[in-house]
């Protein structure tokens, strides 16, 4: 099988959205931080990826759709966001509390900030503005209509011994 270049496990710029997700442990829609591919750095310790239920018993995947093959693997994975870190917790829609969601975006920016994250401005803006949409209703997975938060990339400090 031939890989594309495109395709890693890991990259430096990621895009942030928020996604309608359906807890199918309460029967309700919540609105939660998701990425586009899993980041590098500290942050990664508190990303899950997770194959979301459908929204809707009449969604499917589009015969368009992109294959199932690198970043993605198979389901639609969706990179969500995680309150703690992954190792300290068992994931679980029970737990009310696990999601990041957009009353935690000043949260979230502030760590990012302070963990040698930046957050590209001027691509968010460049994003945004183009006629090219970034987000809205995937046809990979079965999530609704995304909107984009902002891009960021990991960028640590250089230490010269």
């Amino acid at each position: 099988m031939i890989e594309s270049p495109f395709d890693t496990a890991q990259t430096n710029t990621v895009i942030m959205y928020l996604e309608p997700f359906l807890n199918t442990y309460y029967k309700t829609y919540q609105n939660v931080i998701t990425l586009s591919d899993m980041p590098m750095g500290p942050i990664s310790e508190m990303v899950k990826a997770i194959s979301p239920p459908k929204l809707s018993p009449f969604q499917s995947f589009s015969p368009f759709s992109a294959p199932f093959v690198g970043r993605n693997m198979g389901s639609g994975c969706v990179y969500a966001l995680l309150r703690y870190p992954v190792s300290k917790i068992g994931y679980s829609n029970k737990n009310t509390n696990i999601h990041m969601s957009a009353e935690d975006i000043p949260s979230v920016f502030s760590y990012l900030r302070k963990h040698h994250y930046v957050i590209e401005t001027d691509m968010t803006k460049m994003l945004l503005l183009s006629d090219i949409p970034i987000g809205g209703v995937s046809e990979t997975r079965m999530s609704g209509n995304r909107r984009m938060i902002c891009a960021f990339t990991y960028s640590p400090p250089i230490i010269v011994a």
